[in-house]
């Protein structure tokens, strides 16, 4: 299986248009890397892909990736869209495949309505288009076996920020060969499905969002907690690293992180913290072929 990372930030990406925090002057100097908004590509083959949540970004995403370029005058390497939730950043790029003819969407029950609900989607659910709800049963598509994975969450707060069943879920994608990837970039809490799936995996995602609950308050930068946006913390005795620790998945990678989170600087303490627990931060454009090798996309 081969797995390339599309983007690694959450909503805003790094640096954010209208955030002069630390890590966006940073990244605008290009003291710091620079991130687009997380996205994840799957293939079994090289040539047939799975695409894990559209964002804004898409477009610059796939240009910069030889291998999704398109094969004929028009086409498109996705034989589907997977989304994880119904947050804007994670599906708005969808209206950059209004061209694509065929496509295939699968998301939860939840999510559906909620962005069928806005008449800007309602051509994604029409023919030749089909958006399907995936739920207890896997779907078989480019040699790829994809399940749904539950995780507690929020719809959006355009939605009204409701915690529900199938406002997020995590994606396990397995290939013929049985290699096994967890997706799972948003989430409230670790739960034991979520563990226990990671654990059987070769390489897991994680909602690396925020480090610590009150980040965004404690720099000025907005007025909600991490809990209360549906993301559980990085650090802390009740986040996410402490629940994973023991995960004997041999690459864990935090992925959707926040330009406000201070483990995105490799040389913070916070990065440090990561590294000697056998975590790290994934980048932009690094590309993952299991079960040999990670190695970063030239």
């Amino acid at each position: 299986m081969q797995l390339h990372v599309l983007g690694s930030a959450a909503g805003g990406g790094v640096p954010q248009w209208n955030c002069g925090c630390k890590n966006c002057t940073a990244a605008r100097a290009h003291r710091l890397p620079q991130r687009t908004q997380a996205s994840l590509a799957a293939s079994a083959d090289g040539k047939a892909w799975v695409l894990f949540n559209a964002t804004t970004d898409i477009r610059a995403q796939l240009n910069s990736d030889p291998l999704l370029a398109p094969r004929s005058s028009r086409a498109t390497p996705f034989g589907a869209i997977f989304l994880t939730d119904a947050n804007l950043d994670h599906c708005a790029g969808l209206l950059d495949f209004r061209q694509a003819g065929e496509l295939a969407i699968y998301s939860t029950q939840a999510v559906r309505e909620t962005l069928l609900r806005n008449e800007i989607f309602a051509p994604f659910s029409r023919p030749p288009r089909a958006w399907h709800v995936i739920d207890d049963e896997p779907v078989d598509i480019c040699e790829l076996r994809i399940s749904v994975i539950p995780v507690k969450g929020l719809l959006p707060s355009y939605a009204g920020s409701a915690s529900m069943p199938g406002a997020a879920s995590a994606y396990l994608v397995e290939d013929l060969r049985g290699a096994r990837v967890l997706y799972a970039p948003i989430f409230a809490s670790v739960d034991d499905k979520l563990a226990s799936t990671a654990a059987r995996c070769d390489a897991a995602f994680f909602d690396g969002s925020f480090w610590s609950d009150g980040e965004l308050i404690a720099l000025g930068l907005g007025t909600r907690t991490a809990t209360m946006m549906g993301h559980q913390p990085v650090a802390g005795p009740e986040g996410s690293l402490e629940a994973l620790r023991a995960c004997p998945c041999p690459r864990r990678l935090y992925t959707h992180v926040n330009n406000s989170n201070p483990m995105l600087d490799p040389a913070s303490s916070e990065a440090k913290q990561l590294e000697d627990a056998g975590f790290e931060v994934v980048s932009d454009g690094t590309v993952i072929e299991l079960p040999e090798k990670v190695r970063a996309r030239a």
